[in-house]
């Protein structure tokens, strides 16, 4: 690799199977997501792997490339973890939505912590984007609001349910989340 680090190689990747997609009804180049989820996850503290599959969590499910290929390029780890965080778009919005929520019940903690990541920038950003667009923000999506509230609040709770002392990152991550669930669609009642 001529001196880049695994991080640098997997942000090149990264930007080139992205190149030409947009964040969901922007103008916004996709790529900006995956270096965030990364950023957020280097913040937290995490490992290089973390870091490195938080990058290339959604190459999989949005682009040609495949696990073998990062499991050459990376390593089993790497491509396990983005396993996990990979949806089955062939299913239907609500089914593999609902799939995601239950691989979190067994997934690694490391799966974990890029999953609450990738959510987190999601959120934050659709949170940005209602503040100047407001309830039109929601014609992007799949689901309305409330199917949107839904989705988050299970992967919150499910999120929850993994977390321990043991892993301060995966907490951390998860109150700003928490947070993020909170500002966007209210205090669960």
């Amino acid at each position: 690799m001529g001196g880049k680090t695994e991080i640098e190689h997997a942000l090149e990747i990264a930007a080139r199977v992205h190149e030409k997609q947009y964040r969901k009804g922007t103008d916004i180049p996709y790529i900006s997501h995956p270096y965030a989820v990364g950023l957020l996850l280097l913040q937290a503290g995490c490992e290089d792997v973390v870091v490195i599959a938080g990058i290339l969590h959604d190459t999989v499910e949005d682009t040609e490339l495949t696990l073998e290929c990062i499991r050459q390029q990376f390593d089993a780890q790497i491509a396990d973890i983005v396993d996990s965080c990979s949806e089955n778009k062939t299913l239907r919005w609500r089914e593999r939505k609902t799939a995601g929520i239950k691989v979190l019940e067994t997934a690694s903690i490391e799966a974990c912590l890029v999953v609450c990541a990738d959510k987190l920038h999601n959120l934050r950003s659709i949170i940005s984007e209602h503040r100047v667009h407001g309830d039109k923000v929601w014609k992007r999506f799949h689901g309305d609001i409330g199917e949107q509230g839904w989705y988050y609040r299970s992967i919150l709770e499910r999120l929850n349910q993994r977390a321990n002392a043991d892993n301060p990152q995966l907490g951390s991550m998860i109150q700003q989340l928490q947070h993020a669930v909170e500002q966007l669609f209210g205090e669960k009642q």
